[in-house]
């Protein structure tokens, strides 16, 4: 009997003792895998703000268990490979007319997929090397008090800027590449000379071009112009200070300016890196990091959810937007003689 409890009890640790060893090679294994997971990464390129692009990455490496590396560059050194840091880029997140550079260099890989084919034909490349994530439309700013006292104020592009007694704020067009885009936009809506045209009528009572994008949204909410002419993201950004300003689209539609993504040719992760790409076109996934970067462009999926102040939907121009680069130098030096500096040269 007391053989056989022996034996017993000897049967009953050596269960134990290989059922502890079993559990903690599962949990090694386990713990193996998460590290292998956790070295798991895509280096982004990128020219858009860095701290924007982290807060959207670690959304992703949350979900996806890939991590992000942000490689910022400026727009030169995106263009010029030579220039760009040792370390091998996956993706590069940039606006429309550098991935357009970029694809004409033959450096981004083709890559559809049920997500990316969502993306209406304008906002991605024909060929697939890149497809646009975020659109950022400009609007019109309207001084809270100027809004309030004028219900009938018909907020259209030639109202706007043929209307004498209106206070108007716009970002100066050379300032940025965004205002430049502005200005080839409405080159290509209304024609070169429309567009000259229309801004020269402008001109005459604009009360400041701004230097920065911001400028015109806070000139209106300061009662400084009557409306701003701004980017959504820009316009978003003042309305959240809890500024007294009213979002307006344009009834004729809107320009806009588009940040896309495309994928390496010669990526070393390009399956990370697609899952990546069709991440980012899940739309809503990307809210709450937007608003934590305190962002406010909108998902190439999702443009008819927002509204303006009368409850309007974005009606986007259809722009093909291929400016080729004396025509932009053209237009940028007419705009410059011919409006800017008009009076100066009389």
């Amino acid at each position: 009997m007391k053989r056989l409890a022996s034996v017993l009890l000897f049967l009953g640790i050596a269960v134990l003792v290989f059922g502890s060893v079993i559990l903690y090679m599962e949990k090694a294994a386990r713990q193996r895998a998460n590290d292998v997971a956790s070295t798991r990464f895509i280096r982004v390129y990128t020219d858009m703000p860095a701290d924007f692009i982290q807060t959207v990455g670690q959304a992703f490496a949350r979900k996806e268990k890939i991590n992000i590396v942000v490689v910022p560059l400026t727009t030169r050194q995106i263009l010029d490979s030579t220039l760009r840091s040792d370390n091998m880029g996956d993706v590069v997140i940039t606006s429309q007319e550098v991935l357009q550079q970029l694809s004409e260099k033959k450096e981004l890989a083709p890559y559809s997929s049920p997500a990316s084919d969502t993306v209406m034909h304008q906002y991605r490349a024909e060929n697939d090397t890149w497809t646009g994530i975020w659109i950022d439309p400009v609007v019109f700013a309207v001084n809270r008090d100027f809004y309030a006292e004028n219900p009938d104020y018909i907020y259209t592009w030639d109202n706007v800027v043929t209307s004498p007694m209106t206070r108007l704020s716009v970002t100066d067009f050379v300032s940025s590449s965004e205002a430049e885009d502005l200005l080839y936009s409405m080159s290509e809506r209304f024609g070169e000379d429309g567009a000259i045209g229309r801004l020269a009528y402008a001109g005459t009572h604009i009360v400041q071009y701004g230097k920065f994008l911001s400028t015109p949204a806070r000139m209106a909410a300061m009662d400084k112009a009557d409306i701003g002419i701004s980017s959504f993201n820009e316009v978003m950004r003042v309305k959240n200070e809890h500024l007294p300003i009213a979002v307006v689209y344009p009834d004729d539609g809107q320009p806009w300016y588009l940040y896309g993504i495309g994928v390496f040719s010669d990526a070393a992760h390009k399956p990370d890196a697609r899952r990546f790409v069709d991440w980012l076109l899940t739309g809503k996934t990307l809210d709450k990091a937007m608003n934590a970067s305190d962002t406010y462009y909108l998902s190439t999926n999702e443009l008819r959810r927002d509204k303006d102040e009368r409850g309007h939907l974005l009606s986007l121009w259809n722009l093909k937007k291929v400016f080729v680069k004396t025509g932009r130098d053209s237009l940028k030096k007419r705009w410059v003689t011919q409006v800017r500096f008009a009076r100066d040269t009389e």
